[in-house]
């Protein structure tokens, strides 16, 4: 996919999120290198999600979270959200997918217990990589 095509994948899922969450308004967060995807208000609290989508993670029962691009911070490293949104891709075409809504602060902590499989580099990018079933208990059914 180009660019551009995944940059709308991407965006479709944030809107997606949008029906698997409880809010009173929200807003999308707009630009580069911003520190979240969504922001909902619910009872006057603040909640905020950064939303994932990975095409490849029944391929190889894996889970992927970026942590630095170009030697800077990113991903789980960088992020101010609340949950980590995470759509595991079954069928793109149907729109079929596995759901997981994890606290940040949980995958954090499972990343200084080094419950990661291995960490990769690609495309100027560094990664957790961890098996997809270590998260079965965030997955929703929908």
């Amino acid at each position: 996919m180009s660019f551009w095509e995944l940059l709308k994948f991407g965006k479709y899922y944030e809107v997606e999120t949008l029906k698997h969450i409880n809010y009173d308004t929200y807003e999308f967060s707009i630009g580069a290198f911003k520190w979240w995807d969504i922001k909902t208000i619910s009872d006057n609290k603040e909640t905020y999600y950064e939303v994932k989508t990975e095409l490849n993670c029944f391929k190889y029962g894996n889970i992927l979270f970026e942590f630095s691009r170009r030697t800077k911070p990113s991903g789980i490293a960088s992020t101010t959200a609340d949950y980590w949104v995470h759509y595991a891709i079954i069928d793109k075409a149907l729109n079929k997918y596995e759901l997981r809504i994890m606290p940040v602060e949980d995958i954090r902590q499972m990343i200084n217990n080094k419950l990661y499989s291995k960490i990769v580099n690609a495309n100027n990018c560094q990664c957790y990589i961890f098996k997809i079933d270590l998260f079965n208990k965030y997955k929703l059914i929908v």
